[in-house]
């Protein structure tokens, strides 16, 4: 997984909830739920974390593959950026 880090686009606001995260896009104005369970964390989006460092935290505190991590954290990735909801950067 390249190393990238991730902040919302302008007119969009992050939460967590239970399932996961909750993310209004005052542009639409829509809701989108994502059910990313603790995956993620709201602040991830600030832009002062990658996605690496993402994956190395999600690996030491489940044990699960970095490999597995990786490819559900890209999946959920690219489904914001498709939807305009985040932005990726390349540096932190």
């Amino acid at each position: 997984m390249v190393a990238n880090c991730y902040v919302l686009a302008r007119g969009v606001s992050v939460r967590s909830e239970k399932f996961g995260l909750l993310f209004y896009d005052y542009r639409g104005p829509r809701l989108y739920f994502v059910p990313s369970r603790d995956w993620i964390p709201p602040e991830f989006f600030d832009g002062t974390e990658n996605s690496s460092d993402l994956v190395e935290k999600l690996h030491e505190k489940h044990g699960w593959s970095m490999e597995l991590i990786g490819s559900q954290l890209n999946r959920i990735f690219q489904m914001l950026e498709s939807k305009g909801l985040i932005n990726e950067q390349s540096l932190c």
